[in-house]
């Protein structure tokens, strides 16, 4: 299993928005998302948002500038 925690300065999802937000996302599929309130081990940091958004199997998946290759992540 590979497992990504990636923080951005916003978090849009279909429940809602995150100001300074981590997602966590497990075999390319996010897992949760959640305010960050400190930092954690292992994060990556990326300046802009994230948008979670279901893909066509409705699974939840996290784009950045609108491409699913970087923040797909």
């Amino acid at each position: 299993m590979t497992m990504r925690r990636i923080a951005a300065n916003v978090v849009l999802a279909p429940e809602g928005r995150t100001e300074q937000g981590v997602v966590t996302i497990e075999n390319g599929v996010v897992s949760s998302i959640m305010p960050l309130k400190e930092e954690l081990p292992m994060t990556e940091w990326y300046v802009g948002t994230i948008v979670v958004k279901p893909d066509s199997e409705g699974k939840r998946r996290a784009y950045m500038d609108g491409k699913i290759g970087r923040a797909h992540v």
